[in-house]
Formats: structure tokens, C-alpha cells, sequence
């Protein structure tokens, strides 16, 4: 049987040839089905599995994160997401800024003269009180990520990243679709990240991510649904 064939007619990448061929054979020493019989089931499967209809306004009411470094920048971190914040909202998105954070549980934003502050509090060796402040960035900023539908995370090789790296590993583990900018674009990228992220979802520039979500609000190209789920109520 020519599995090659199926597979590229029924939209697989060479990745799941084998195990399609052993699905096939499988069923067919099991069944005593012919093979065009169960060719015929897994396309029926497929096809039901998978969403064909096109879909406008998928973002809509969906919440994204902002991932990115704070402490070692000179603008804060603040610069790319003010800049990303007003196109994101033309598609109906929810952001959840660590830098605007929108809640009032948590009254560090780390940034301005909160990041001198916290400087000042490390020059008198208040050790107690920032590992309380922190906790209670910590708590806000991870649970921002978790209620997250996606996250869009900027990394930089050249600053030390400790709570973007964090977070960035947070979502994966959610399974939650990871869209990063990575300074220097995949070229820059560590082997351990290369061995964690999708390269799919590694962009260059900002202005990547947004004709890349753009595309995906507006039904112009498919989603990778092993990462991306939309609901119809919200």
C-alpha cells in the first residue's frame, strides 16, 4: 500500500506515516477489514475530529499574556507591550499585562519608581520584605498565565530572564499556544529551547505575531489544534 500517498491526500505531514501504517495494519490483522475499508474509517474519523469551517473572530474575548523581561530593561519592559496592547484589543482580546497588572490584589508592577523602590529595599538588605513582595508578584503573574488562553512572550538572549523563562515554560506545560519573539530570530535560539518550543511559533518581530494572529482571527489561515482551543461561549 502506498502510505505515502495517503497520508499527503488525507493532510499529514511524512511525521505520521508510521503510525498510520501501523493503525492500518493493525486494523486490518484485527478486523479482517480490507484495506479500502479502513482507509475509508480513518478518513471518516479525521474529518470528524477536525474542524473545516472556516472561522471569523476566532480571538474574540479570548485573554492573552505578556511575557517578557522587567527587572533588567531599561523602559521597564513596558515599550513592546504598550506598543502590541492597541492592535491585540482590535481583535477583541483580553491582555494581561505583568507591567498593568488588573488586579488590585497585587500593587507591584515592578516597573518606575516601584522598580527604585525595590532597589532601594536591596541596597538596606531587606531581605524579608522582598521575598514577601515578591511572592506576591509571583502568585498574581503565574495565575495570570494560567487563566490565559494564549501567550505571546518576547526573549531576549542578551538580558537575564528568570521569571520569563518561568512563566514561558508554565505555558507549555498547559499546553497553551506559545507565540515568542526571540531577538535574533531562530537562529538566536538556545538548544534547549529549540528542544521545547514549536519553531512554528518562534517569530523575529512583533509585527510577525500580529499578521500571524491576524490571519488566524480572521479565518485566513488554520490553527494548530494541538495547542489552540475556541470556544463558542466565553
Amino acid at each position: 500500500m502506498d502510505y505515502s500517498f495517503l497520508r499527503l491526500v488525507m493532510g499529514f505531514s511524512s511525521a505520521h506515516e508510521p503510525l498510520l501504517r501501523q493503525y492500518i495494519q493493525y486494523t486490518i490483522m484485527s478486523d479482517d477489514a480490507t484495506s479500502d475499508e479502513v482507509i475509508a474509517e480513518v478518513v471518516e474519523n479525521i474529518s470528524k475530529k477536525v474542524p473545516h469551517k472556516t472561522q471569523k473572530g476566532r480571538l474574540n474575548n479570548h485573554r492573552v499574556y505578556l511575557a517578557g523581561p522587567i527587572d533588567h530593561v531599561d523602559d521597564d519592559g513596558t515599550g513592546w507591550r504598550q506598543n502590541i496592547t492597541p492592535y491585540l484589543k482590535k481583535m477583541g482580546l483580553t491582555i494581561l499585562d505583568p507591567t498593568d497588572k488588573p488586579t488590585s490584589q497585587c500593587k507591584w508592577n515592578e516597573i518606575g519608581e516601584e522598580k527604585e523602590h525595590i532597589q532601594k529595599l536591596v541596597d538596606l538588605r531587606r531581605w524579608d520584605e522582598l521575598n514577601r513582595m515578591a511572592k506576591e508578584i509571583v502568585l498574581v503573574d503565574l495565575r495570570m498565565v494560567e487563566v490565559a488562553d494564549f501567550m505571546i512572550c518576547y526573549v531576549d538572549k542578551d538580558v537575564h530572564l528568570c521569571g520569563t523563562y518561568d512563566e514561558l515554560f508554565e505555558a507549555l506545560r498547559r499546553r497553551k499556544p506559545t507565540l515568542i519573539v526571540h531577538k535574533g530570530g531562530k537562529k538566536a535560539m538556545s538548544m534547549w529551547l529549540r528542544g521545547k518550543v514549536n519553531h512554528n511559533f518562534v517569530f523575529e518581530t512583533f509585527d510577525e505575531v500580529y499578521e500571524y494572529l491576524e490571519a488566524l482571527h480572521e479565518g485566513v489561515v488554520e490553527p494548530d489544534y494541538t495547542r489552540w482551543v475556541f470556544f463558542d461561549k466565553v
